[in-house]
Order: structure tokens, then sequence, then C-alpha cells
């Protein structure tokens, strides 16, 4: 910017300098420091000379000497409009350059907001998602899966709870890059800090999915017989349960808070 600043003033500064040499150039003749002519001698008192014979002609005035070329020879007048044409031009180059420079930063603020607020809502989009979709029935779903060996064959595949559990990954992926982004664009701390809430809360749901899945899992392979270890697995799927009941309601509160400022 500082080099725009005086590459303008030079310009300008050139400019008057040739207006200012139009001006000067355009005297008109006689005014310059064209040499004067020498004045013409007197002729001498003669005697009246005889009838017949004619007056002896008078000494001719010496002639002026003409100017060197090109001294005192003036520009033409347009030289001054030309001059002032030029002027005109750089004044109205370097005014342009300082309004762009003035509205850049507005630009550029309005850029960054759109930004925040398009990765916003497709971070907000996406954990939507997930929140309907990190359910205890899913959580269930995932352990009896485990535990009958259907998890990882695709023989569970085809149902809604099976297709939720094979987008987790992508949707989860998605959901925090856009969190994130949105929060280094924030335009303020307090919303930076709300959008870290809904990454904390989304992770500690998936968290708490899947360690209901493994409690579910456990409790499948207890002796029912077995009393004590049958309500240990119960005692571990309640604690599981209500962890899980917990993060949602977390997740849902975060992304209250988001869908205001977003």
């Amino acid at each position: 910017m500082r080099r725009f600043q005086v590459f303008r003033y030079v310009l300008i500064s050139l400019a008057f300098t040739v207006v200012l040499a139009a001006c000067a150039s355009t005297q008109p003749p006689g005014t310059g420091d064209t040499e004067a002519p020498a004045p013409t001698e007197a002729p001498a008192p003669t005697e009246a000379p005889p009838a017949t014979e004619a007056p002896a002609p008078t000494e001719a005035p010496a002639a002026t000497e003409a100017p060197a070329e090109g001294e005192g020879e003036g520009l033409p007048p347009e030289a001054l409009w030309i001059g002032l044409g030029i002027l005109l031009l750089f004044l109205l180059i370097g005014w342009g350059m300082g309004r762009s420079r003035k509205t850049a930063p507005v630009a550029a603020g309005a850029a960054a907001a759109a930004t925040w607020k398009d990765h916003t809502q497709e971070g907000y989009s996406e954990a939507r998602w997930l929140y309907d979709g990190l359910t205890e029935d899913l959580a269930v779903w995932r352990g009896n899966a485990l535990f009958e060996g259907k998890a990882d064959t695709g023989a569970a595949a085809g149902t809604a709870l099976a297709d939720t559990w094979a987008q987790l990954g992508t949707r989860t992926n998605k959901a925090t890059d856009s969190l994130n982004r949105a929060e280094a664009a924030a335009p303020d701390p307090n919303s930076a800090e709300t959008i870290r809430s809904v990454v904390a809360a989304l992770l500690a749901t998936r968290s708490a999915v899947d360690a209901r899945a493994e409690a579910r899992f456990s409790s499948r392979g207890v002796d029912a017989t077995d009393q004590n270890a049958a309500a240990q697995a119960a005692e571990r799927e309640r604690l599981a349960s209500g962890t899980l009941t917990e993060a949602r309601a977390q997740l849902s509160a975060a992304l209250t808070a988001l869908s205001a400022i977003g």
C-alpha cells in the first residue's frame, strides 16, 4: 500500500510539472528574452547638395537578430489542456486507489462472515442428524449385532438402524470438520466457545453410544443362571444408558445455542 501511495504522489507531481511547463512555454512572442534590435543610426547632417545631386541615402537600420530556433516559441494552447487532462487522470487514479483500500477490509469482513455462517450451518445440519441418530435403540442394536456376529458381516444391513450406523463415521467427520472451520472463522470468542461446546458434546454422545453398545454386548454373554453376574451386567447397562441420555441432553442444549448464533 505504501508503494502505491508513493507512486501516486510521484505521478501527481509529474503532472503538475507538465502543466507548469506548458503554462510557461505558452507566453506570447516578444515577452521572452529575445535580443532587442539595435537602434538605427541617425543620418549625419549633410550640406545641402547641389540641385542636380540626389540626396545621399540614409544608412539602413541594422536588422534585428532572429531568435534561436525554439527560443520563445511556446507550446500550442492544446498542451495546457493535455497537461490538465493528465493531472485529472492521475487524481482520479489516486482517488480510486484510496477508495479501494477503504472498501477492501469491508469486503474481506463480509466474505469472512459469509464463510463462518456457511460452515456453521453445515456443521449444525450434520450434528443435528447425528443427534437424531445416536439413540438408545441404535446402541442396543449395535451391541446385539456384535454379540451375534452380524456387525461386520453385513448380515444386519438393510435395516434403518444399520444404515444409520454405516453413516456415522462419515457424518461425524463432516460435522466436526465444518464446526472446526466455523470456530476458526468465528467473529467473537463467545461464538467460538459455543461451537467448541457442540463438538465436545457430539464426540461425547458418540462415545456414549459405543459404551452403551459394549455394555449390551457384555450382558448378552452373561450366564443368566448366575444372578450376581447378571445383576452386575444389568447395572453396567443402566449406567451406560444414563450416560448416553445425559450426553444427548448436553448435545441438544449445545445445538440450541448454536442455532441462536448461526
